[in-house]
């Protein structure tokens, strides 16, 4: 069990390291990085705008964080129980598995995404 929270451990605090050099780029910068996917086809991903919705969070800008990307609500939700509840499914078990929660909600936020990337790039939302 020792092993297993100080690997766990270890993981978050790689990513709060990445998470932490992103912010100092992104302040560099002057913004984030450009989606690939937009780069390429002109078209707006799901995820596009998140960035700068995460920024205005910490500005405690809501409204901006939530005009920059409706779905990033619902979006770092999905992330943050599929973190924890892979976490304790790890530490409880020793078998690590990337969803550890319900099939309905996974493949619910699957339909959101694809909804959500139709309706950015046909209506404009």
């Amino acid at each position: 069990m020792k092993g297993r929270i100080l690997r766990v451990c270890g993981v978050y605090a790689a990513l709060a390291l990445a998470v932490l050099g992103y912010c100092l780029l992104f302040r560099l910068l002057g913004g984030g990085l450009e989606c690939p996917f937009h780069v390429l086809t002109g078209l707006y991903c799901p995820g596009c705008g998140n960035s700068r919705a995460l920024h205005a969070l910490a500005e405690l800008r809501f409204g901006d964080a939530l005009r920059y990307n409706y779905l990033m609500p619902l979006e770092a939700g999905f992330v943050l129980y599929t973190a924890l509840s892979s976490t304790v499914n790890y530490l409880r078990t020793g078998v690590y598995k990337l969803i550890s929660g319900p099939d309905w909600l996974g493949i619910g936020f699957l339909a959101a995404l694809l909804v959500w990337w139709v309706l950015r790039n046909v209506l404009g939302v």
